[in-house]
């Protein structure tokens, strides 16, 4: 054999070794993703002889770093902790013989979850909360806003800030008919023994957004929050986050940012808003049980108008997207309306309140679907039942809004808002500026459905708003 064919067969033999070993592992699968977490597992060949196995991982432009300890001979599962949020990073499982030489290997991209930083604001103070499992490689004993002097409460699960509006060095931007305040969380890196840092230094932005409306009743401005459109639910191992958009246009391929509030409409313009639930659990369901709209942040204020009722279209103008919609989505239009003679002819709100159930069981609210004024009364004897269990601890419910959306008259027409039928009776015309409020039910059904006490501390019908970093490439520092 000359020299050239010799070369190629030793080149062939080695392909078809490394293809060889490659395929010995395979199927590798993320089975759980967390925000400093990620559960991966695979598959490895029925008469492979594996002593050992070595798991690496590593983000782009860190160091490659070994799982210690690694995974035993008999595991097909390996979770690597201690990862930043919202940083894809790469996997690579390999397996070893009786003589320690190489026979297996297998790889894979996945993204952590993004971390969520919750907000509460109101006309006087802001409160920040952020996981600890987003806060890997930091000293979060010492942590403080921009004033130093200014630092957190922690518990088994958080990172908490309070602070006044015009306090712990809260930076105020005026931009025309808004206030935005803006503060910071920051932390110093985990020094070891050797020197070593084991994280880098940590800052997160938090902000309340506001728009400044006079208010005729009280003489003076009042200030209402611009809040994202989203809010997290802690679920056991899992989390939900529910959202409430508001969008540019029919199609609902486009959402208003928070930076586009006031929006401005028209009589002539249709509201267009959606709500859906992400969570890594794949059999749940929303259902939009109630929305009404009300003067103020108050769903039960009057006047009030019913849109839907017990999962009910009550309000005619109301159209679903069945195109769109899902399980886990509901897009929905409504012609902009104005009430009659409110005390405050600025503002209106639509309240929802959502219910997320196990799309399997039979036996839930969401599975009941619409439920008629007839059906109802039939049914009091049961909701009331249904109440006293949720007020007993098994369910929880939140609060998000998102606005304000501003109706005003065509100029040079005058107002030609249609007026709407007003609960209990009330009367008159408010141009109006719209704001969302969204109420989410968790049914316990199943079990693992259930949100800690936390959500229920943090949440509330002022402004509950988050923010979320790691959805863009950060910059990350390298492990320790």
């Amino acid at each position: 054999m000359n020299p050239g064919a010799l070369l190629g067969a030793v080149v062939l033999v080695l392909v078809v070794a490394q293809a060889t070993s490659q395929a010995a592992l395979s199927d590798l699968t993320f089975t759980e993703v967390g925000v400093d977490y990620v559960t991966l597992s695979w598959t490895a060949q029925g008469d492979l002889n594996i002593t050992g196995y070595h798991v690496f991982y590593q983000y782009s432009g860190g160091s490659r770093i070994g799982l210690s300890p690694p995974p035993a001979a008999g595991d097909t599962t390996a979770t690597v902790r201690r990862l930043y949020a919202g940083v894809e990073y790469n996997f690579t499982v390999k397996s070893f013989g009786e003589d320690g030489e190489e026979n297996g290997e297998v790889s894979g991209t996945e993204t952590t979850a993004a971390a969520v930083l919750n907000t509460v604001c109101d006309q006087g103070t802001m409160e920040v909360s952020i996981p600890l499992a987003a806060l890997p490689g930091v000293v979060v004993d010492n942590m403080h806003l921009l004033d130093p002097s200014c630092g957190g409460t922690v518990t088994a699960t958080h990172v908490t800030f309070s602070t006044n509006l015009m306090e712990c060095g809260t930076i105020r931007q005026t931009l025309a008919d808004k206030f935005i305040f803006i503060n910071e969380a920051i932390a110093t890196p985990v020094v070891l023994g050797s020197g070593a840092l084991r994280g880098a230094n940590f800052s997160r932005r938090f902000q309340c957004e506001f728009i400044r409306r006079f208010d005729i009743t009280q003489g003076r401005e009042v200030m209402h929050n611009i809040p994202p459109p989203s809010v997290q639910i802690e679920v056991g191992n899992n989390s939900l986050i529910i959202n409430m958009n508001m969008f540019t246009s029919a199609d609902f391929s486009d959402t208003y940012d928070t930076s586009d509030f006031p929006l401005r409409v028209t009589p002539s313009d249709r509201l267009h808003f959606g709500l859906s639930v992400a969570s890594p659990l794949d059999n749940l369901e929303l259902f939009a049980l109630q929305c009404v709209a009300t003067p103020t942040l108050d769903p039960d204020d009057s006047p009030r108008v019913s849109i839907i009722q017990d999962g009910c279209d009550i309000d005619p103008t109301l159209e679903k997207n069945a195109a769109r919609s899902g399980e886990k989505a509901l897009y929905y239009s409504v012609q902009a309306f104005t009430f009659p003679n409110a005390a405050d002819n600025s503002l209106l709100y639509i309240h929802c309140t959502m219910l997320v159930c196990f799309e399997d069981d039979s036996n839930s609210r969401c599975s009941e679907g619409c439920i008629s004024a007839r059906r109802r009364r039939q049914a009091e004897s049961v909701m009331s039942e249904h109440r006293v269990r949720r007020e007993s601890g098994k369910e929880r419910e939140i609060k998000i809004s998102q606005g304000p959306v501003i109706a005003e008259a065509d100029k040079g027409k005058g107002s030609t808002f249609p007026t709407v039928g007003v609960a209990v009776g009330a009367v008159g015309v408010l141009t109006g500026a719209l704001m969302m409020i969204a109420t989410v039910v968790i049914l316990r059904t199943r079990r693992g459905l259930v949100t800690g006490n936390r959500a229920k501390d943090r949440a509330g019908l002022d402004n509950y708003t988050f923010q979320v970093w790691g959805k863009s490439k950060p910059d990350v520092p390298a492990h320790g």
